[in-house]
């Protein structure tokens, strides 16, 4: 517990790993925990931070260094508490078990454990800027075997300012891995240091490769409740690969809830033949018309029969409100339900007809980027596998340029190779980025509104969006995969990318 104590002199950033390994008894042991610690830590140092590493403590020692981290933590920059070893939900509360646990039952768990409640609270009370918390705990054990408890963690939110990241989703198990770390840290470690990558995009990626690694066995997810931007390395000058797609990605994504035409007119001006041009002159038709004078009578009476959350999210899906204001009220409806109505011609709008055609407009959407997803998974896995390969012939002539002067060319090209390959691993990810988190933003949207009786044969079905009828048969199978997503979408499951397991490349 030396280093514990150092934690108290921390400055800007601080973190607390806790690895328990060796448990009291043997059939609990497990192998990774302390060298995820151990790599975690290093990877941590190296981006600034004050780091107190403990690994196989009981809860009085895990007790000890997280009021210490509590104390290092009060106003900090980024406070991280990480945690691998074994972890159970115990009436509905999440509880991290420390290694003198041997008894068989509830009691004895509750006993030889820390809550999740108490390190939510302690980094809570420090206040730092942002408080992370890393869990890679669901390891299989013996306890759900007996009955004791139920399988995995369970759901806990977090308060403002505070990040919680779960190994695996919600009554799952997490993989200790065949390595020297976790499936969950290891992903961890390939993408920490991304310079200027923001956290949430960060842990996307380890979710992404989580994902894939584990073939949709193992889908981390996260609880967050975080405004600002938070990276754990710096960003550096012109650090962004340049790449046309994931630029208008990123375009599109910054302004699909506009609106502002003079957005719309800036896309199409960039990107004429853009993935989402269709879509960009379908808003700009929208917001087109001028306000009337007088509020027609079929949207106020259309608004007092509906439900304004949904009414809101179906709107934002057409472009006529803000997507940003998740508490609409009425009187902030009833302009976009008027140019709605004037849009479409119609004075008889009904609510049923509202979600049909934002329903329509979110499976175009949601289509054309699960067709980009799909492409730069199987991209992003060629890439990979080149690099492993690229990265092995690399270290063996590294060996032979040791005592042979003549490689020092080839070894020269092998490291421009390899690095040629890490920038275009680099383009695929920032298109993964955003692709991953627009879908995800329509995908949430659409559960609030989407009509039971939504059917692919909406997605061009209407002379109204004549525009966005499908080019290809993919587009109908990517909506069909959409609708099923909206089917099977519920809360427990937000804040997961379980939808990611059905676009894993087929090997």
């Amino acid at each position: 517990m030396l280093t514990t104590a150092n934690i108290a002199h921390a400055a800007k950033r601080v973190a607390l790993l806790i690895g328990n390994s060796a448990y009291a008894t043997p059939e609990m042991s497990l192998r990774n925990p302390a060298n995820d610690v151990d790599a975690l830590g290093h990877a941590l140092r190296d981006l600034g931070f004050v780091v107190a590493k403990t690994t196989d403590q009981d809860a009085a020692g895990m007790e000890t260094a997280l009021k210490a981290f509590g104390a290092a933590a009060e106003g900090a920059e980024m406070a991280v508490f990480f945690y691998a070893g074994h972890g159970v939900q115990i009436g509905g509360e999440n509880h991290l078990i420390g290694t003198e646990f041997s008894g068989s039952d509830v009691a004895a768990l509750r006993q030889s454990s820390i809550t999740m409640a108490r390190v939510r609270d302690t980094i809570s009370r420090a206040g730092p800027e942002i408080g992370i918390v890393l869990l890679d705990a669901c390891r299989n054990n013996p306890f759900a075997e007996r009955g004791l408890v139920e399988q995995g963690l369970v759901r806990a939110k977090g308060g403002a300012g505070l990040l919680i990241a779960y190994a695996t989703d919600p009554g799952n198990v997490a993989y200790d891995g065949t390595g020297e770390n976790s499936v969950f840290t290891s992903g961890l470690l390939d993408h920490i240091a991304t310079p200027g990558l923001d956290t949430r995009l960060m842990l996307g990626r380890v979710r992404q490769q989580v994902v894939m690694q584990t073939g949709g066995r193992q889908i981390p997810w996260v609880e967050e409740a975080v405004l600002s931007e938070h990276a754990f390395a710096p960003a550096l000058p012109d650090d962004a690969p340049d790449d046309a797609t994931a630029s208008e990605l990123a375009r599109w994504r910054s302004i699909a809830s506009s609106v502002d035409p003079g957005d719309f007119n800036a896309y199409l001006r960039d990107y004429p033949n853009g993935l989402f041009a269709s879509i960009a002159h379908d808003r700009l038709e929208r917001l087109s018309v001028n306000a009337p004078t007088v509020r027609p009578a079929p949207a106020g009476t259309l608004l007092a029969s509906a439900d304004p959350q949904r009414m809101a999210a179906a709107l934002a899906a057409l472009g006529l409100i803000d997507a940003g204001r998740a508490r609409a009220v009425q009187r902030d409806l009833a302009p976009a339900l008027d140019g709605y109505r004037r849009h479409i011609s119609d004075d008889d709008i009904s609510a049923e007809a509202l979600y049909r055609d934002a329903a329509q407009v979110s499976m175009f959407l949601a289509a054309t980027t699960l067709q980009r997803l799909r492409t730069d998974l199987v991209a992003l896995r060629s890439v990979e596998r080149t690099l492993a390969i690229a990265e092995d012939a690399l270290a063996q002539i590294a060996e032979i340029a040791e005592t042979n002067a003549d490689a020092l060319p080839v070894l020269r090209q092998a490291h421009n190779d390899v690095y040629d390959i890490h920038r275009s691993r680099g383009i695929i990810l920032r298109r993964l980025d955003e692709s991953r988190s627009y879908y995800d933003e329509v995908l949430n949207r659409a559960v609030l509104f989407f009509p039971p009786d939504a059917t692919i044969a909406w997605v061009g079905g209407d002379d109204r969006f004549r525009d966005l009828q499908p080019a290809e048969h993919p587009m109908t199978e990517d909506a069909a995969l959409f609708l099923a997503h909206v089917a099977q979408a519920d809360d427990s499951k937000k804040g997961s990318y379980q939808w990611l397991a059905d676009l894993l490349p087929q090997e």
